[in-house]
């Protein structure tokens, strides 16, 4: 079976993630990146100034339609006035697309709203939300409307229920706006039962409020599905049409964890911030990155790779391993050590010509640099933040765990004894954008729950540092013993009721797990299955299947065609993998679990709900390699599913790729985990921002132009 005459294939992306940050009309996000220390957009990739350029791009594909957000927070910068140039920018932005003959489609709510409806309205939980965004809406339509083919309302409302939702497992919500501190899952379920409803009746308005300008526009929304087997999405979806029996088994799966013995409470000692999928972390206590430290009197002829030929003292513990081809020429000889002071005295014996680590741990509290003749080669060779780990389920613990943390930072890296880079210095974080932006409340501590209640009769915290670093930095004069004061003072109230083991760099996690581990993985599982946002819950709803209370009757049926987003997903027999699809929600994309016929089994079960409409795939893409699946094999397998659905006669009519650029991934850093641009730009490097075509451009445009492409599944 071939694509349909008139199939419109596309590619997408989003304003956030595009356009550069403008300080006179933040959005949520903007808030968030900054005060959760996140990568903030900057420039992004400059789409407001290069969109004919991206554009371009595009129809020389062969694209048929291009999507792309209109930004709320620029198009009313105030409640209730609109800015007409922007109306106009982006009128011309859809008028470009049409010069090329694409087709446009706009999404109005990419993740993003106005700081002014957070802040003064309560945001998308406000009983005036709905009719706020009819009216913005109407707004655009009747800028926009003559010449916009889709409309997308809401952009992936199933994940927007992830910034209210923030399980056991979890330190802080993966997405704005977050609830105060000190709210429980009781208040999460309330929260959640507030959001669905203005969804869908915000969705139903400015559906209507767009008709009535043009009655033929089709409007509908593209909900994120995540391929589980047909058997358990069954499952999920009864559940979630019980709102009694969901509501109970969220609440039951959110609350709490199996604890038992373990070798350390929690572990210090230069843990950076990265795999929070099996282990909790506090905020950064310290910013620190690699660096290399020479002696005072080395000496290179080349200017360009000073290291060449020389050999580097390196000591070989976590992430280092992957940076040495990153920051170190392969023609030096690396000599491997197993701790930082036997490095650091065959630098001052002259065995080594250089050395290279972590700066935090290079140089030591009582280190002079002038004094022992070394001096820095390189510094900020790249950022890393370093952080408490424990194990998940303490959550009463991490709420005072952060505060010690803030602590440590006020009483020790202003005096400058640490080695970290001003640049990206740490703060506090705060867990939702209430504390931001009404810090006049007072927010509600996290009460003692059982396990930190336990430690307490207990009478002391078991802390792991690690044994290979300088010596002072594991003493009353090092950093990571004096944050284990500052966290023995917040748990316990007297910085003297610790315990301190000296721990191996390879250990640090493994000392973690206690042997109740299997039980939480579980627990875990089901939690994840039960939440709300991977039921289907949008188009349960639209087909009259959930509670009215959810779901009001005026927005069922309220759409016009059937619009999903699909990445990711696991068969029967990898499930035991759930813990990967965690990894994609933290921005470890390359991890990410591929199966395209998952894609197939939506495409089949919401033709059944709706057989009379026709259905559009609003995204779908990868990063360079996910789950050990290239993008050019990710791209072919999942068009397969496509064509598959067609043969069965599912209406399929579109399919956008995600995304036509690099772009700034939500706060994430920039690198392969998080890019799924056809055309290359490197944000962070690059500041004429050169787009560069990768090979799947030229697959991409060859699957368009021959439409017929006999496509073989690689599921």
């Amino acid at each position: 079976m071939r694509f349909p005459p008139g199939f419109l294939f596309g590619t997408a992306n989003a304003d956030h993630q595009v356009e550069a940050h403008d300080p006179s009309c933040e959005d949520v996000w903007d808030v968030w990146e900054r005060c959760q220390g996140l990568t903030p957009r900057g420039k992004a990739t400059d789409f407001s100034n290069r969109y004919e350029q991206d554009i371009a791009h595009a129809a020389a594909m062969g694209c048929r339609i291009f999507r792309f957000s209109v930004a709320w927070a620029r198009i009313e910068p105030r409640r209730g006035h609109y800015d007409d140039a922007q109306l106009q920018h982006y009128r011309r932005v859809a008028e470009c697309i049409r010069s090329h003959d694409m087709k446009v489609m706009l999404t109005l709510h990419h993740f993003v709203w106005p700081v002014w409806l957070e802040r003064d309205w309560g945001g998308m939980l406000a009983e005036t939300f709905p009719d706020f965004f009819a009216s913005y809406a109407q707004q655009v339509a009747t800028s926009l409307g003559d010449i916009v083919d889709f409309w997308i309302t809401f952009n992936e409302p199933s994940q927007l229920t992830f910034g209210f939702i923030k399980p056991w497992w979890q330190n802080r919500y993966y997405m704005p706006p977050g609830l105060p501190r000190g709210s429980n899952v009781d208040a999460e379920a309330h929260a959640v039962g507030k959001l669905i409803p203005n969804l869908f009746l915000a969705h139903a308005r400015a559906r209507q409020a767009i008709r009535a300008l043009r009655a033929d526009a089709p409007v509908g929304a593209n909900p994120l599905v995540t391929g589980f087997p047909p058997w358990l999405q069954a499952i999920m979806d009864w559940g979630a049409c019980h709102r009694r029996l969901s509501e109970a088994l969220f609440k039951f799966t959110s609350r709490d964890a199996f604890f038992s013995h373990k070798k350390v409470d929690l572990v210090i000692g230069g843990l950076t911030a990265s795999d929070q999928t099996r282990y909790a972390q506090s905020d950064p206590y310290l910013t620190t990155g690699k660096a290399i430290l020479v002696r005072s009197d080395f000496s290179s002829q080349d200017e360009a790779e000073p290291l060449r030929g020389k050999v580097v003292g390196v000591v070989a513990i976590g992430n280092q391993p992957q940076a040495w081809g990153r920051d170190l020429p392969s023609s030096a000889t690396k000599k491997v050590f197993t701790n930082y002071c036997q490095a650091h005295e065959a630098l001052a014996q002259g065995k080594v010509d250089a050395l290279y680590g972590d700066g935090h741990y290079l140089t030591s509290p009582t280190t002079d640099l002038t004094k022992d003749n070394f001096r820095w080669l390189h510094k900020d060779l790249s950022h890393e933040s370093y952080v408490v780990a424990m194990p998940h389920g303490h959550t009463d613990w991490m709420d005072r765990i952060n505060q010690a943390v803030a602590n440590f930072q006020q009483k020790w890296l202003e005096k400058g004894n640490i080695f970290y880079s001003p640049t990206s210095r740490p703060a506090p974080r705060p867990l939702s954008l209430s504390e931001v932006l009404h810090p006049q409340l007072k927010h509600a501590r996290q009460a003692a729950r059982r396990s930190l209640r336990k430690l307490q009769r207990r009478g002391f915290i078991h802390i792991g540092i690690r044994l290979d670093a300088p010596v002072d930095h594991a003493t009353e004069h090092g950093a990571d013993y004096q944050l284990a004061r500052c966290i023995a003072k917040e748990l316990l109230g007297d910085e003297s009721k610790m315990k301190i083991s000296l721990i191996a760099p390879s250990q640090r996690l493994k000392v973690l797990d206690g042997r109740s581990s299997w039980l939480n993985w579980l627990w875990r599982f089901w939690g994840t299955t039960c939440l709300i946002a991977n039921a289907n819950w949008w188009y349960l709803g639209t087909s009259g299947r959930l509670p009215k209370e959810l779901c009001p009757e005026e927005a069922i049926g309220a759409q016009d065609f059937i619009g999903l987003d699909y990445y990711w997903g696991l068969p029967t027999s990898k499930l035991h993998r759930y813990r990967s699809l965690e990894d994609a929600a933290h921005g470890r994309f390359t991890q990410a679990p591929v199966w395209p016929e998952g894609l197939y089994h939506a495409l089949c079960r919401f033709h059944r709900w709706f057989p009379g409409q026709h259905l559009f795939i609003v995204e779908n893409g990868s990063v360079p390699i996910a789950g050990g699946i290239s993008r050019s094999d990710y791209l072919v397998a999942h068009l397969a599913q496509v064509r598959r659905a067609i043969a069965r006669n599912i209406p399929v009519i579109g399919y956008n790729y995600w995304s036509i650029t690099s772009n700034r991934e939500w706060g994430h850093a920039f690198d392969p985990n998080t890019d799924f641009g056809l055309y290359f730009v490197d944000l962070d490097r690059d500041p004429a921002l050169q787009r560069i075509a990768s090979k799947e451009v030229a697959l991409y445009q060859r699957i368009i132009a021959e439409e017929m492409l006999e496509l073989s599944p690689k599921a």
